[in-house]
C-alpha cells in the first residue's frame, strides 16, 4: 500500500492541489492529513472540500483546533489570526464538524500519526530542537512515526542509542526507530519554498520525502486581496 502522509496545508489550494496531482501520479492508496488544514492561507474551505473529495484521514492541528474553539484564537501571533477570524466566517458547520472529528493522534499499520509530539500531541509541542526529538524517540512505542507542525522537512533515525538526522530524502524502513516530519504542504520554512509531502510504500519499506513545485503567485494574490500581512504572501516564496 502507498499512502501519501500531508500536513500543514495552511489553507493554499495550489500547493494541495499539486501535492494531489502528484500522489494520483504515484498512485496512492491511502492519504493523511496531519493537521493544520486552515489558517495562514486564503482558501480553507476549498482545502477541506478537496480533502474530503478524496476521502483524506485527518489528524487535528493547533490552527484546526482554533477554528473549532475561537477562543484560541488570541492565543495566536498577530500574523495568523487575520487568516482564522476569516476561516470562522467562511467555514460553515458541516465543515467545522469535519475538523471536529479529528483525534490528536492516529495509529495505523503500526505507524503513529500526530501535527506535533506524538506522545502529547494536545500540547502542540514542536519537534525542532534535537533535545525534544531525542527525548520523544526515547519514549515511543512506535518503530515509525509521522509528525508535522515545525514546517520543516526532516528524516531522523535512532542508530546505537540516538537520533540522527538523515541527509537523503529516502529512507527504507528497518529495524531502527524512525521519526519523519513530512515538512509543509502550504508553508514550508525550510528554506525550499516547494510544497512538501511524504509517500510512504508499506510493502516496499520505503519513506520519501518529496518536493513539488505550484503556481505560487496565485496564492500570493489572493492573500494579497483578503488584506492579510505582507510577511504571508512573501514568506511562500522564499520558504520560510
Amino acid at each position: 500500500m502507498k499512502i501519501a502522509v500531508l500536513a500543514d496545508i495552511h489553507a493554499n489550494l495550489e500547493a494541495l492541489e499539486s501535492v494531489l496531482i502528484a500522489a494520483a501520479n504515484e498512485k496512492v492508496d491511502r492519504i493523511l492529513c496531519l493537521g493544520d488544514i486552515v489558517g495562514y492561507g486564503p482558501d480553507p474551505l476549498a482545502c477541506i472540500y478537496r480533502l474530503k473529495e478524496v476521502g483524506a484521514q485527518i489528524i487535528l492541528g493547533n490552527h484546526d483546533q482554533a477554528v473549532i474553539d475561537p477562543t484560541y484564537i488570541q492565543s495566536f501571533n498577530q500574523l495568523a489570526r487575520p487568516s482564522l477570524y476569516h476561516a470562522c466566517e467562511v467555514l460553515e458547520e458541516s465543515e467545522v464538524n469535519y475538523l471536529r472529528q479529528a483525534a490528536y493522534r492516529w495509529v495505523e499499520c503500526e505507524a503513529v500519526f500526530a501535527h506535533a509530539n506524538p506522545l502529547k500531541p494536545e500540547e502542540w509541542e514542536p519537534l525542532c530542537m534535537y533535545e525534544k526529538i531525542a527525548w520523544c524517540m526515547d519514549r515511543l512505542d512506535w518503530s515509525l512515526s509521522f509528525v508535522g507542525h515545525t514546517h520543516e522537512a526532516a528524516i531522523f533515525c535512532k542508530m546505537n542509542g540516538k537520533p540522527v538526522s538523515l541527509t537523503s530524502p529516502t529512507v527504507a524502513i528497518g529495524p531502527h526507530l524512525y521519526l519523519i516530519n513530512v515538512g509543509s504542504v502550504g508553508q514550508p520554512r525550510d528554506g525550499d519554498w516547494r510544497a512538501s509531502f511524504a509517500l510512504w510504500d508499506t510493502e516496499k519499506h520505503c519513506v520519501e520525502l518529496q518536493r513539488i513545485e505550484y503556481p505560487v503567485k496565485i496564492t500570493q494574490r489572493k492573500i494579497a486581496e483578503l488584506d492579510y500581512p505582507n510577511y504571508l504572501s512573501e514568506r511562500l516564496s522564499q520558504g520560510e
